[in-house]
């Protein structure tokens, strides 16, 4: 029997953790595609970078915690967790949620991220 073919799969998450979908909908299509055992990869870079924050409160807004959803990523598979260095500074962002593991990385570190990717989703 054949293998399954994996394709490498970059989902860049752009998107602010509770201003739309686009924040839950990169998580649910990151889940999906590691459910089918490809190659996924997530950066968040601009307001995105908000969703790696320690101690959200989204119920106070009647929203779920996407937290929680970060954290079960290597359950399915999905270990490459990105951050925008830039991204950080720009938003004066020192600490992120330690229990993630996520790489911070440089412009060019991302450049090449798209470059190795078959497909590319941005939220």
């Amino acid at each position: 029997m054949n293998q399954p073919k994996t394709k490498k799969i970059l989902i860049v998450n752009q998107s602010a953790p509770y201003s739309s979908g686009n924040a839950k909908e990169s998580l649910d299509l990151a889940l999906a595609a590691g459910t089918f055992e490809q190659d996924v990869s997530i950066l968040f870079t601009g307001d995105a970078c908000y969703q790696l924050l320690a101690a959200q409160k989204p119920k106070e807004i009647d929203s779920k915690n996407l937290s929680q959803m970060l954290k079960v990523l290597p359950i399915y598979g999905v270990e490459s967790l990105f951050v925008d260095e830039q991204s950080l500074l720009n938003r004066n962002i020192r600490h992120i949620d330690n229990d993630l593991k996520i790489t911070k990385i440089s412009a060019s570190e991302s450049r090449e991220l798209f470059q190795s990717a078959a497909t590319v989703f941005r939220f």
